[in-house]
């Protein structure tokens, strides 16, 4: 494998105004394997360590005593010299346990947080997580480019195999937070019994149903604190966990295959409502593409339906009610009602996606 898809070659860079905590850094990166990082005691250098083409950046370790200025300062530089485009990960030290500030770095383009002072072993696991984010987010890359080059050569629309391949990195993304393999299956299913039940031609529903995996992709740009938490979010943890879908969309944006643009387009609208309450846009009604309108209707009753480990799985009757009363308010009344005649092939591709236990 290529060393740009080997996480403990990636470039780490440290930040550091502390000589003592930054030889703790340094030395739990050696004896994990990593090879590729070094530190830094002036903010000034960050600028000729982001400019080497032959050796770029991939996670920035800040971890300053400096003022608060002066960190948002930094995130603000990385955004304004990125933008959307390759942006390292960012992990701040921070010896400020608000929630109000951690939620106020989250926007500015930190990537996560560990609070001083740090467990070399937290830390280790903090960075190897954005290094996985990463390696994802660079295998997308190349298989876009790759499609690209395809596009060019052949003149024609992307092969089902590469439509494959980006379906499982979609998997990946789901895997990666303990969702399972039966679960995409069954909400990619779905939809395309909805699709074709509404009247959309079996070509396109086979495509919505292979784009349909990668409706959550945006979520590896999300903090594994928030991920990963077992509990229900708080209000602001909400509100960063919302924004995964303008994240998947800025990452499957500005491409000409159809696939793509599908697979973007539900990205974004899959939390949209019907009555305009949802979000990233509070879009209503026909502005909603209808590819995010019956990808979330399958979603949440699969969601509904489905143990996870922060909550049991709710009767099938309860969430064909909830969905019933939501006709007009979440969901559209069209889509519901193909759902609910498709119902019987939909119970049975549920009967035969089971989840493993183990998984859950």
């Amino acid at each position: 494998m290529s060393n740009q898809f080997d996480m403990h070659q990636m470039r780490v860079v440290i930040l550091n105004d502390q000589p003592v905590s930054s030889v703790q850094i340094t030395k739990a990166l050696s004896d994990r394997g990593f090879q590729n990082f070094s530190s830094l005691s002036e903010a000034i250098e960050i600028i000729e360590a982001l400019n080497d083409s032959d050796n770029p950046v991939d996670l920035l370790l800040l971890d300053l005593a400096s003022s608060e200025e002066e960190r948002f300062a930094i995130l603000g530089m990385l955004t304004a010299q990125y933008g959307n485009q390759d942006k390292p990960a960012v992990i701040m030290l921070t010896q400020d346990s608000d929630k109000n500030s951690r939620v106020k770095l989250f926007k500015a383009g930190a990537s996560d947080y560990v609070v001083k002072p740090f467990d070399s072993i937290e830390l280790i696991q903090r960075i190897e997580n954005q290094l996985e984010k990463r390696v994802l987010l660079k295998q997308l890359a190349t298989q876009k480019y790759l499609v690209e080059e395809q596009r060019y050569q052949c003149n024609e629309e992307m092969t089902e195999d590469y439509q494959e391949v980006l379906a499982r990195l979609g998997q990946a993304t789901e895997y990666r937070y303990h969702e399972t393999g039966a679960r995409i299956k069954r909400v990619s299913q779905f939809v395309e019994l909805i699709a074709l039940d509404m009247g959309l031609d079996a070509e396109y529903s086979k495509l919505l149903r292979m784009a349909t995996p990668l409706h959550d992709i945006g979520k590896i740009g999300i903090s594994d604190k928030i991920m990963l938490k077992p509990d229900r979010l708080t209000f602001e943890e909400f509100e960063v966990m919302k924004t995964h879908v303008t994240i998947g969309a800025k990452i499957l944006a500005g491409h000409s295959s159809a696939f793509i643009q599908l697979a973007h387009d539900i990205a974004l609208t899959h939390h949209e409502k019907f009555d305009g309450t949802g979000y990233p846009n509070n879009l209503m009604g026909d502005k909603i593409p209808l590819c995010g309108r019956i990808v979330a209707i399958a979603d949440v009753f699969d969601a509904l339906t489905t143990t996870r480990v922060y909550k049991k799985a709710r009767p099938v009757e309860y969430a064909i009610d909830l969905i019933t009363l939501e006709r007009g308010k979440h969901f559209d009344p069209k889509v519901v009602d193909s759902f609910l005649k498709v119902l019987p092939q939909i119970l049975a591709v549920k009967e035969k996606y089971v989840d493993d236990a183990k998984q859950i």
